[in-house]
C-alpha cells in the first residue's frame, strides 16, 4: 500500500500526519448557511479525474429526526424527489438532485431497511450506492477532484456534531478493480470552509464486471 501525507484542514489549520491512498484522499465537507439554515454538503475526494465513486456505507449517528426536507414525500433521502437542491437533505452518489430525475440511479442499500430512502433519518450502517455503475455518474470533478456524497440540511441551532467512520468503494471505470477506503465522516463547523476528514485504510480489491 503505498503511504502518504495527508492534510487535515482545521480552523487552527493544525496538520496531522496520516496513510492514504493514491485515489481515494478522504471526504470532504463544506458548509453555508442559507435562509437561516445550516447546509453541509459532503463529498469524496480523489486524487485523479479517473476516480469514480460507487458507494457509500456504515454511517452512524444520523439516525435522528429535525432533518430540513424539501421533497412533498414528508422526508425522503432519495434524490430523485428533491424539489429544492439548495435546501433539502438528500443522499448521491454524484449526479443531480431535483424533482423526478430519475437519471439518477443513487439507491438505498438493505441497511436502511424496508422503508429504504422513505424516512426521517438515516439507520445506523446503512449506505447507498450507484445502481447503474456503467453511467459512471460517480466520476470525480475534472476540476476538483470530487463527487457529491449527500447534503443535510438543520433549520436550527447546531446541537451535534456527527463523526463516524464510512466505508467507500471506488475503481477508475468500466472493467478496472474495485478498491475499498474508510474515511471520516464529520460536519465541519464554520461557514464558507472547506475541510478533509479522515485519510482512506485501503481494504483488498476484487474484481467487477462494471
Amino acid at each position: 500500500m503505498q503511504r502518504n501525507h495527508c492534510l487535515f484542514a482545521a480552523v487552527a489549520a493544525s496538520i496531522v500526519t496520516c496513510l492514504t491512498h493514491a485515489g481515494f484522499v478522504g471526504l470532504q465537507s463544506e458548509k453555508t448557511v442559507v435562509g437561516g439554515k445550516n447546509v453541509w454538503r459532503v463529498y469524496a475526494k480523489f486524487s485523479s479525474p479517473n476516480d469514480v465513486l460507487l458507494s457509500c456505507s456504515g454511517l452512524q449517528g444520523m439516525d435522528g429526526t429535525g432533518w430540513n426536507d424539501v421533497d412533498g414525500f414528508n422526508g425522503t433521502w432519495a434524490p430523485q424527489y428533491t424539489f429544492d437542491a439548495t435546501l433539502d437533505s438528500f443522499v448521491t452518489i454524484g449526479g443531480e438532485a431535483c424533482p423526478f430525475c430519475f437519471e439518477n440511479t443513487t439507491v438505498a442499500d438493505e441497511a436502511w431497511g424496508a422503508l429504504g430512502f422513505q424516512q426521517p433519518g438515516i439507520p445506523n450502517g446503512a449506505g447507498w450506492f450507484n445502481a447503474n455503475p456503467e453511467n459512471l455518474q460517480g466520476k470525480a470533478d475534472a476540476v476538483t477532484l470530487r463527487t457529491l456524497i449527500g447534503q443535510w440540511v438543520y433549520p436550527g441551532d447546531e446541537l451535534f456534531n456527527p463523526n463516524s467512520p464510512l466505508t467507500v468503494s471506488y475503481n477508475q471505470g468500466l472493467g478496472t478493480p474495485t478498491q475499498f477506503a474508510q474515511g471520516t465522516f464529520i460536519f465541519f463547523p464554520s461557514p464558507g470552509a472547506i475541510a478533509v476528514f479522515g485519510c482512506a485504510a485501503v481494504t483488498p480489491r476484487r474484481r467487477r464486471r462494471c
